[in-house]
């Protein structure tokens, strides 16, 4: 039985930065806002049937809700609980500019991971208030807060990716790198994006440093979820039936990207059961065009065994333009392929013993590998 579902609700498109490669686009100016009932109507419709729920708070810009918003949504949480006795983990993904007091605090008293969209040293490429933005971050950690940066690498920073993770690790600040892909803004403006042979290539050299810096005071994502992948083993086995979103305009759909539009699964009410969404003539006609496409694109793709399809089918739900499919396809198949050597590579060091140059994650990552070549 799946007890576990993750709800994104974005409660508006609106934004009050415009970041060059935004790939929501135009969409930024629609000024519909989800009403505060709607958004409690859909968490008690996946509260009846899930006892773990995940919220991912997103946008456009969710600080622009207003604190009040906030303020009932978790106080209706905290019914929830009483209720249904399900547990919440909530996320929270915004710029940071209205990062209040009062804003920090009531996420941090829900225990929320506050995503903060931030560049590091090369923040105003694409964005703007660099400073500012490094500001809440702080504020965020002084109050106890669970911070962590979301950092896109375009061509205006990707060559200096290993000098990023050195300034994110100097300043103990959580990151995870989002590569820039041909969408939204970014499809227009071809100066954003990075030369993939040379973007592999710093990426890995950058993979290489991590592994081995045992001065790694910050968790960087992205490379923790690189070491845990293996030939055998499938990236985001469980991706389907698993999430679903609330867009402003107060429907269903869903993943919460742009191209989720196209399926619309229902409307928030007294008496909706998530699971029927997944089971909805929609969301069949969606898993049936995401089923021709990996028979398109995953035939004959190396990496097949351990994407599985994901990596199409989530570039599809931002994006239905081929050429662009497949530039995201290749990218991710050749990401996939250079860590997988790089792992196989570790795997080999572990076998022989040769395990003291690591850093303590890639021990815990890869310490079921003993020097006799058995796993445990």
């Amino acid at each position: 039985m799946v007890h576990e579902i993750a709800l994104t609700i974005k409660p508006t498109l609106k934004c009050n930065m415009k970041c060059r490669h935004c790939f929501n686009g135009d969409d930024l100016k629609r000024v519909e806002m989800t009403g505060v009932g709607t958004v409690c109507q859909f968490i008690e419709s996946a509260c009846r049937e899930y006892s773990d729920v995940k919220v991912t708070f997103h946008g456009g810009e969710p600080t622009l809700a207003g604190n009040a918003f906030y303020r009932e949504v978790f106080a209706f949480q905290k019914q929830m609980i009483d209720k249904y006795h399900v547990r919440f983990a909530n996320n929270f993904t915004t710029n940071g500019l209205l990062l209040d007091d009062e804003l920090i605090e009531l996420l941090v008293a829900n225990q929320t991971l506050i995503n903060i969209s931030f560049d590091g040293p090369y923040h105003d490429f694409l964005r703007q208030h660099k400073e500012r933005v490094y500001e809440k971050i702080g504020q965020v950690k002084a109050k106890g807060g669970r911070v962590r940066a979301f950092c896109t690498i375009s061509k205006g920073s990707y060559e200096h990716l290993t000098e990023i993770y050195k300034w994110f690790n100097e300043r103990k600040i959580d990151f995870k790198i989002l590569p820039i892909e041909p969408r939204g803004y970014a499809a227009v403006d071809q100066e954003l994006l990075m030369d993939t042979d040379h973007f592999i290539h710093v990426l890995t050299d950058t993979y290489r440093y991590w592994i081995k810096d045992r001065s790694c005071k910050i968790r960087f994502y992205t490379f923790e979820e690189f070491a845990s992948l293996r030939r055998d083993t499938q990236f985001k086995p469980f991706w389907f039936h698993r999430e679903i979103a609330l867009n402003p305009d107060g429907k269903i759909y869903p993943f919460g990207r742009p191209n989720d539009v196209q399926f619309c699964l229902g409307e928030p009410s007294d008496d909706l059961r998530i699971s029927s969404c997944f089971t909805s003539s929609e969301y069949e006609r969606m898993l049936g065009i995401l089923e021709k496409l990996r028979g398109e694109y995953c035939t004959d793709c190396d990496s097949s065994g351990v994407c599985n399809g994901v990596c199409i089918c989530m570039s599809y739900m931002y994006v239905q333009d081929d050429a662009l499919l497949r530039y995201s396809c290749n990218q991710s198949d050749r990401i996939f392929k250079a860590v997988l050597d790089i792992n196989d590579e570790i795997i080999n060091d572990f076998r022989r013993g040769e395990t003291e140059e690591y850093s303590d994650t890639i021990k815990r990552k890869f310490g079921d590998i003993h020097k006799d070549g058995e796993e445990t």
